[in-house]
């Protein structure tokens, strides 16, 4: 008796170990799809799992800007588990990533990723799902899956904004279900939840990776490298299934091998989803081009990558009558993506032995024969430091290799900043990215001048090339340019203080690390001046912008000369000391040329209206790029707030007719408004305004240019989405001319590249000043319509009016795009701190 009693406690205890888990229904005490799960009890199932399965190993790879975790899950055999680490290695060695030799086991990783989009919250209830059947086997062949594969599944990328969903939806979900679409819990309120804190689309941030999610997830990928990797989405309800193969426009550097296993795993899910007569589509809209997505990203670094889209999103709520009358539910959702997860790993295992072998051949071929038309990237070494610093950390990011040309010689090549092929020379200073390197196809994605897009039906932009988001001089060659064998290094020889000896300080304004340093000193009180001509002192010249700090301006602040010598030590930005106030050439230091610069108080404003994204990216430049105090005011208490207390206000795109009379109030009686992109259209048809005085007329203009007569108003339905194409621009590279004697251009000489996004267009200001412009040559990259292509050339980029006391900032495009478009933030910065 006593031994049949330890028996049965034995294959008890062996029916825990071994994976039988309790279900997400047990574990979270209600039915899965019943409602959305809060993310922590989420992770309290996830740890549960891994306690108790030996097929489940759970590691945290990073925290959200909100504190809430970031966790991934592997899993395995637990013979593989045993060996995890050196199957992990394995795929590194193989990929020629790490040095070393292969030992034991070298297996596919299929990586699973869930939720990068807070409120397609579907996904992170189908990962508890999917983990559960895989540590209890309980699907037939999972076994042999785990055996010959390992699974990583990051149950939710976006922590803060499902949570942001999740609570919205569970204070205002109907006690009975409430699929009615007008229902208050299928309406949610700004901003949504699709964004993280700061309000970015983390699905646009792979390549970039300004936030912190972004960069803490793609060190544990590059940890791993998969060979599979999948965004699990939603998109709106009334839209089927979407799984692979991908649409057209494929980028050229993917493999042939690549499109075929998009095929087949369309084929694979096909079989199951045709089984339940469910309804999906493949081959439209969601293409494979733009680098930064949850699908091209890993696909630019050798693995498959795939966006799987499900109907639903933050509309659909636990259920929602759809165009048809049907009610699509949570569960139903829950269940395509668990069988399309389920669907991916079996095809992968069908297919592991030659996606290991094509995974070797695309790192390996780059060694020898890259693909393309240039070999290498040279970045001249006489660029600004900062802006070379900023690059050489984006190419750290991704694991591109990067050195010191080896020699100098004259050659020739394409010239970003010129938009043509010229000879140039060759220093040892100058940095050369090669394409002989395992990350070969992602350098040619990252640097090519111009993008080749097969269909200018496209999701995303269409231009990114990495010299422009730097403005830096550089060159593609179409030749190998030899790499010296040392490390490059960016030395900064730190200040020293001579308070005794110091009249003043000058401070160059060439990037943004210069406005970062004068943000910490205004801040500490220390009171500045910026030179509105060049000048020579010292033995140096400088340009317009220069920053100029005297004794005598900050006499009475006993610490002066320590909080500018800490600051530019901290920001690595050298000072050089002035021991007069006469200059060589140019205009003395108290010369009314030699400005003082007033300490912005800045309002930024959100709220309904405003796009969720462009708010963001501002908020984001202020606390943790700039690192300058910023209040936000939302638009509901806008009204009522006290303006007075601000100088600048800051208009992300957006609709702000019901605040508008009170910001023109602001504008007349001194204050500062920066407009951005639709922002602009609470200016524009104000016929006292300078901008709206001119715009009356250039609408007209257009209206009669472009009006159809006769046959030309015989167009065809069928090709109504291509013909709206030739008015859109779908994110391309465009030159601004700029008025470089004007403080808002300090810093950027007479041009600036920027990502142009704003399909309307502007006529230069009457009265004010056209800071920026587009020329007839400003298109540089990416796709434009043929018809706004002509509209934009010789109208407004960047203006500025008087508008009774104060001033308007027009800026059509946004400089700071998403985050991480470099030379644009100082840009921005001279609006902020220099034009008053």
């Amino acid at each position: 008796m006593k031994k049949r009693t330890l028996l049965c406690l034995a294959l008890l205890l062996s029916f825990f170990v071994n994976g039988q888990v309790q279900s997400p229904d047990d574990f979270l005490g209600y039915e899965l799809g019943s409602a959305f799960t809060y993310h922590h009890k989420m992770v309290d199932y996830f740890k549960y799992v891994s306690e108790k399965s030996n097929k489940v190993q759970l590691f945290e790879y990073g925290t959200t800007y909100e504190r809430r975790p970031l966790i991934a899950a592997v899993v395995s055999s637990e013979e593989n588990l045993a060996n995890i680490e050196q199957i992990r290695k394995n795929n590194l060695i193989s990929a020629g990533l790490i040095e070393g030799k292969i030992e034991g086991k070298h297996l596919p990783i299929v990586w699973l990723s869930y939720n990068i989009h807070g409120n397609e919250a579907v996904s992170m209830e189908a990962a508890m799902k999917v983990l559960h059947t895989l540590a209890n086997e309980a699907v037939e062949g999972v076994n042999d899956w785990l055996k010959e594969t390992v699974v990583v599944l990051d149950p939710c990328e976006n922590p803060d904004g499902r949570d942001r969903y999740g609570n919205w939806y569970n204070r205002t979900q109907s006690v009975m279900l409430n699929p009615n679409p007008d229902s208050w819990e299928h309406r949610e309120p700004w901003p949504g939840g699709r964004y993280n804190h700061y309000l970015f689309d983390l699905n646009r941030d792979w390549a970039w990776q300004t936030q912190k999610e972004s960069r803490q997830r793609i060190r544990i990928y590059q940890h791993w490298m998969p060979h599979v990797h999948v965004d699990l989405h939603e998109m709106g309800p009334n839209t089927p299934y979407f799984y692979a193969p991908s649409a057209k426009p494929f980028h050229e550097v993917i493999t042939k091998w690549q499109r075929e296993f998009h095929d087949q795993t369309g084929e694979n899910h096909s079989k199951y989803f045709d089984k339940e007569g469910w309804l999906f589509f493949t081959k439209e809209k969601y293409d494979l081009f733009y680098p930064s997505y949850g699908d091209t990203w890993p696909t630019y670094n050798g693995a498959i990558g795939f966006t799987y889209e499900q109907g639903g999103s933050g509309r659909a709520g636990v259920g929602v009558i759809i165009e048809n009358q049907d009610t699509l539910t949570l569960n139903d959702r829950i269940a395509h993506h668990y069988t399309s997860s389920l669907s991916t790993i079996e095809v992968s295992w069908k297919n592991k032995d030659k996606m290991l072998s094509e995974f070797k051949t695309y790192f390996s071929e780059g060694l020898s024969n890259p693909y393309g038309e240039y070999k290498s990237f040279v970045l001249k070494g006489d660029n600004n430091t900062d802006r070379l610093k900023a690059v050489l950390h984006l190419l750290d990011r991704q694991n591109i290799k990067y050195g010191y040309a080896n020699g100098g010689r004259a050659t020739r090549g394409f010239s970003y900043l010129e938009n043509k092929e010229v000879s140039f020379a060759l220093s040892s200073e100058d940095i050369v990215v090669s394409a002989y390197q395992p990350h070969s196809r992602f350098v040619k994605v990252l640097f090519e001048p111009k993008s080749n897009y097969e269909d200018s039906l496209t999701y995303d932009l269409t231009a990114w090339a990495v010299p422009y988001i730097y403005e830096l001089e550089a060159y593609a060659v179409k030749e190998r340019v030899a790499i010296a064998n040392k490390e490059v290094r960016m030395s900064f020889n730190a200040n020293a203080e001579d308070a005794e000896a110091t009249y003043a300080y000058y401070a160059e304004w060439k990037d943004f690390q210069a406005a970062k340093f004068l943000a910490e000193i205004t801040q500490k009180g220390v009171k500045v001046r910026f030179a509105t001509e060049p000048f020579t002192a010292e033995g140096k010249s400088f340009g317009r912008g220069t920053l100029v700090i005297t004794k005598a301006d900050n006499r009475k602040k006993a610490d002066f000369h320590k909080i500018v010598i800490d600051a530019a030590n901290h920001l690595e930005q050298t000072l050089v000391k002035a021991s007069t106030g006469m200059v060589t050439t140019g205009k003395d230091l108290g010369s009314s040329t030699v400005k003082f610069i007033e300490q912005p108080k800045i309002a930024l404003v959100n709220g309904d209206g405003t796009y969720a994204t462009s708010f963001g990216e501002l908020w984001h430049y202020f606390e943790q790029q700039l690192e300058y105090p910023v209040t936000v005011l939302n638009t509901r208490n806008f009204n009522s707030a006290d303006l007075s207390k601000y100088n600048t206000i800051i208009l992300g795109a957006g609709n702000y007719g019901m605040i508008s009379s009170n910001l023109k109030d602001f504008i007349r009686e001194g204050g500062k408004v920066i407009a951005l992109e639709q922002a602009i259209r609470t200016f524009d048809s104000d016929s006292k305004t300078s901008l709206g005085e001119a715009n009356d007329i250039y609408k007209d203009a257009l209206s009669r240019k472009y009006k159809k007569e006769g046959d030309e108003l015989l167009s065809k339905y069928g090709d109504a989405e291509r013909e709206s194409l030739t008015k859109s621009v779908e994110g391309s590279i465009y030159k601004v001319y700029l008025d470089e004697t004007h403080p808002l251009a300090f810093g950027d000489d007479n041009t600036l590249h920027l990502i142009k996004r704003n399909s309307t267009s502007y006529p230069y200001l009457k009265s004010g000043w056209n800071v920026g412009t587009f020329q007839e040559d400003s298109h540089v990259s990416g796709f434009v319509g043929h018809q706004l292509k002509e509209e934009l050339k010789n109208t407004l980029a960047v203006g500025v009016e008087r508008f009774g006391r104060g001033k308007i900032i027009y800026m059509t495009d946004s400089p700071i795009f998403r985050g991480f478009w470099h030379s644009g933030k100082l840009f921005f910065a001279n609006a902020l701190f220099l034009v008053n």
